[in-house]
């Protein structure tokens, strides 16, 4: 029992090293490439792109700690955004058009929790399902052809993505909230107890009394409420509302979670690790957009990041269970 709870602070804390030392490599790779990147406006930046990553990958990670996963998490940002400006727009005032988007990611991950818990549908299926049916939706409301909503929406629209308090951004103060908030329900939560137990053994999980439907279902919820208020902070930051805004963020949110050191079979993974995977994400994105690498050498390169994270975390495993 010792040895084993010695194998996996050892694992942590390998994990927690070799997050933080990719940062920083890529940190200094494109400063010592371009000087400019570190200044505070690219700062800011880095820090407006990556909030909405930041945001979603927190509450994915328990839910990829229970072994369970949410691709619809892209269509759902840029639903709940064009949802948030459809709104706001026929005169609906802010705060109240950012709660009811809210609420509405909320449904939505109780339609996700519905088929994954009670219809057994298989998450990646059930996920991939509610995925396209939510881009449809938003094309729908936005006109295929031209799928913005921009004109015409109130100043107010654009402060919980652009706006500032006494110099500080406004989403810095939210992912901070969000951030503590997850943390809390990893480290002090039955709910973050739970996770681990049911993405360690399911059958064992429910066998010692675990609701493991609930909880299940609670984080999907969890994950809804968080992409719909992403959904209106990304639309905020764009100023306007795109129904494909969220095209290939559920593969960015999935990749943060991953670089942290979560295993996509469940059973462990870190909060504050998928944070600094965000980050890392958000500046390689940056960093090759900086040195005018083209887009499509952009996804292979993420795909190379997540190929080797995977890989060392694999060899970590490897390496304590010997």
């Amino acid at each position: 029992m010792v040895s084993g709870i010695k194998k996996a602070s050892w694992r942590n804390m390998v994990k927690n090293l070799y997050v933080v030392g990719i940062l920083i490599f890529f940190v200094v790779l494109f400063t010592i490439i371009s000087p400019k990147f570190v200044r505070i406006a690219s700062l800011v930046n880095i820090l407006r792109a990556a909030a909405p990553t930041i945001m979603v990958a927190t509450a994915v990670t328990l839910l990829m700690i229970s072994g369970h996963v949410d691709l619809s998490v892209g269509s759902m940002l840029g639903f709940c955004g064009v949802f948030f400006a459809v709104l706001c727009k026929s005169g609906i005032p802010v705060v109240t058009a950012a709660l009811l988007t809210t609420i509405i990611g909320g449904v939505i991950g109780i339609v996700n929790g519905l088929l994954v818990v009670k219809l057994k549908i298989i998450p990646v299926i059930a996920t991939l399902a509610t995925m396209s049916l939510l881009l449809g939706i938003a094309k729908l409301l936005t006109g295929d052809t031209i799928p913005y909503v921009k004109g015409n929406l109130p100043k107010a629209f654009t402060y919980l993505g652009r706006g500032s308090i006494g110099g500080i951004p406004v989403q810095l103060f939210i992912i901070i909230v969000i951030i503590a908030i997850f943390v809390i329900l990893e480290k002090r939560s039955i709910l973050g107890k739970y996770s681990i137990a049911i993405g360690g053994n399911k059958i064992a999980a429910s066998l010692s009394g675990i609701n493991v439907n609930a909880i299940i279902w609670t984080m999907y919820i969890l994950v809804g409420i968080v992409g719909g208020f992403a959904g209106v902070v990304k639309a905020s930051n764009l100023t306007i509302a795109d129904a494909t805004a969220g095209a290939g963020f559920e593969l960015d949110v999935i990749i943060a979670v991953l670089l942290g050191g979560t295993s996509f079979q469940g059973g462990e993974g870190s909060v504050l690790r998928t944070v600094v995977g965000a980050f890392i994400l958000v500046i390689l994105g940056i960093g090759m957009n900086f040195i005018g690498v083209p887009p499509f050498y952009q996804y292979v390169v993420k795909g190379v990041v997540l190929i080797v994270a995977i890989l060392l975390d694999t060899l970590v495993k490897e390496q304590i269970a010997e």
